[in-house]
């Protein structure tokens, strides 16, 4: 059986299409409800008004909670009852678009997502992240629906802090190391299209990233800058979307997940945490399999993850690797959640994910030891 929910109806990724945001807003009703990101609230609103004027519509704006999670949802889906809106646009980070989805889904509403990040591609995809109010995560809604429309400004996204762009990256290079892990031969058309599709995003972060860094750090609308966020939003949300749960997520998310129940983890982002989950999941298929073919590989990614500053190590994602207590609760939450959380083809327990956690830290520290002393840790040595 094949149910797929690949892409929004509508993708329109242009420069300045958020001064036009207004006559596509209008097609799909007359009262919008903009769910705002309080960041980016002081910058955008008076452009996403000026944009309706020409349209007659009656907006109305509110300012995002912060967490994606029942109560914020709920909040929204009174919002729009209870003042008769007919049309939910989310406009921000991750968090904010996906509460913006599951809102309109409850609430019988299209939606219209404006991200001004790509950090993740919750712009595009059909699934809700839920945390607590705290930001400790519960689980995976699938609202089997994808957003009407998605409005991506490229000079809008670029304004954001470059580390965001960088942690979509992050969370682009998952889906073909995790993807490729989970698959098997019974994998189906769309799940192979999918693979074939994150290899294509592996190798355009590759090829584009570490430019499409710097320019973001300039605020610089390059090419490369616009090639990742079409990767970051478009290219991952498809793969998302044409592999369903066969191939969405492995190790790399699944330490994710876990490390938001730790605050200081929660420091870190979505895409950064799943970066250094991929170095753990490399770590537990080397030392699994014994092919010291992923010693290689390993190396390849951490010398992307320094161009791209991605977390090689605890510490760069808010942990301390003395505190084992808390990657023992890691491993254990990951490990207690298998059918749930991640897709492997062998057998993992705890004392496994623990070393495999150890083992990546310290392959990090000595990569970037390595590195300061003009050396590459290439070596056999066991991790």
């Amino acid at each position: 059986m094949i149910e797929l929910f690949p892409a929004p109806r509508r993708y329109i990724q242009r420069k300045g299409i958020s001064k036009r945001s207004g006559e596509f807003v209008s097609s799909y009703g007359n009262r919008p409800l903009f769910l705002m990101d309080q960041a980016v609230l002081p910058h955008l609103q008076d452009i996403l008004s000026a944009s309706l004027e020409p349209v007659h519509t009656l907006p109305r704006f509110t300012t995002f909670g912060g967490e994606c999670c029942r109560s914020e949802i709920d909040r929204v889906c009174d919002l729009v009852r209870g003042a008769g809106l007919n049309v939910l646009v989310g406009v921000g980070g991750g968090k904010a678009l996906d509460t913006a989805k599951a809102a309109g889904f409850y609430s019988g509403c299209p939606v219209i997502t404006i991200p001004t990040s790509a950090a993740t591609c919750a712009a595009w995809s059909d699934i809700c992240p839920l945390y607590t109010e705290d930001g400790v995560y519960l689980e995976t809604l699938r609202l089997e629906r994808n957003p009407d429309l998605v409005l991506v400004d490229p000079e809008i996204i670029v304004r954001a802090p470059a580390r965001l762009l960088t942690a979509g990256m992050g969370d682009a290079l998952a889906k073909w190391y995790e993807g490729r892990i989970s698959l098997d031969e019974r994998g189906d058309a769309s799940c192979r299209a999918a693979i074939n599709l994150s290899k294509m995003a592996r190798d355009m972060v590759k090829d584009y990233g570490p430019k499409a860094r710097e320019d973001a750090e300039a605020q610089t609308c390059s090419r490369e800058t616009e090639r990742i966020i079409e990767v970051n939003i478009l290219l991952t949300g498809l793969i998302g979307g044409i592999g369903g749960r066969r191939c969405r997520s492995a190790i790399a998310h699944a330490v994710n997940y876990a490390l938001t129940t730790l605050k200081a983890a929660r420091t870190a982002l979505h895409g950064e945490r799943v970066g250094f989950g991929l170095i753990v999941q490399l770590v537990l298929e080397r030392n699994e399999r014994g092919q010291w073919d992923y010693n290689r590989e390993l190396i390849e990614l951490m010398e992307l993850y320094v161009l791209l500053k991605l977390p090689l190590t605890l510490r760069e994602i808010g942990l301390k690797d003395s505190d084992t207590q808390a990657l023992r609760r890691i491993a254990s939450l990951v490990c207690r959640n298998r059918n749930k959380r991640y897709n492997l083809p062998f057998p993992i327990n705890e004392d496994m994910l623990y070393e495999a956690m150890i083992g990546a830290d310290r392959l990090g520290k000595d990569f970037i030891k390595g590195l300061e002393k003009r050396e590459l840790p290439i070596g056999k040595e066991e991790v």
